[in-house]
């Protein structure tokens, strides 16, 4: 997982892109207070601004038992204000549609990955078979050319041939074999990546501390960086 960009850079990215999620999520979810300032007035920025789309939007949310749930997290921490309230669970509502993407996708490209290893197997078996068959032919064909009186010319152009063709088979079955290889470590990205469940009380104690909503575990949300100011010196003069 990278964890060089911060975790701004991936929120911006959900909107385009359901293979960000895994990224922002972990991220969030693990997240240290305090951080710099900069991050988290940018992580405000985009947040507001996403729920400010939602409410411009008049999105049909469904504010069910999946918001129930989510303000008695914010009663557990601490988020009391109508206005936060509904902020935060917009911004929740907008995190699980996102998630919701992000495993539909994940799962797509999970089923079209196991159909190319379907295919890639009965490949391989396909060409294992011509390839022992062709081994065979071949060696039928070899022993009959020498066995001929005189030596047939036809028969030895297909003991050639039968050879090539034979050859080609198992080399077609080591690519399909390299294949496969890639194939299992993209599948095995895939399922690594994916979110299967939300911790949705980590979410909403770290949105709601990056939006200043309630205080963070580490009791203060951003660090400033220290600025060192260069030390005045005063020389005093020597009084004659």
């Amino acid at each position: 997982m990278d964890s060089k960009s911060p975790l701004s850079e991936d929120f911006a990215k959900l909107p385009d892109s359901s293979d960000a999620f895994p990224f922002f999520y972990r991220k969030l979810v693990s997240l240290r207070f305090p951080i710099e300032v900069a991050e988290i007035l940018e992580m405000r920025y985009l947040c507001q601004r996403a729920i400010d789309e939602c409410e411009r939007d008049d999105r049909d949310y469904e504010w069910g038992e999946f918001t129930a749930s989510r303000m008695a997290d914010m009663d557990h921490l601490g988020v009391q204000k109508p206005a936060h309230r509904e902020r935060l669970s917009r911004l929740l509502l907008l995190l699980r549609e996102y998630h919701s993407l992000h495993k539909m996708r994940s799962v797509e490209a999970e089923e079209t990955l196991r159909a190319s290893l379907t295919d890639n197997r009965f490949a391989q078996e396909r060409s294992r078979s011509y390839g022992k068959g062709g081994g065979i032919a071949t060696l039928i064909a070899a022993v009959s050319s020498v066995l001929l009186s005189p030596p047939a010319v036809l028969m030895q152009g297909l003991t050639v041939l039968l050879a090539y063709l034979s050859l080609d088979a198992f080399y077609s079955l080591s690519i399909l074999r390299r294949e496969e290889r890639r194939l299992n470590e993209q599948l095995s990205e895939i399922l690594r990546r994916r979110v299967r469940a939300i911790n949705w009380r980590a979410v909403v104690r770290q949105t709601g501390a990056l939006l200043g909503y309630t205080q963070p575990l580490g009791g203060e949300a951003f660090r400033l960086e220290q600025e060192h100011e260069p030390e005045d010196h005063f020389v005093e003069a020597d009084s004659r």
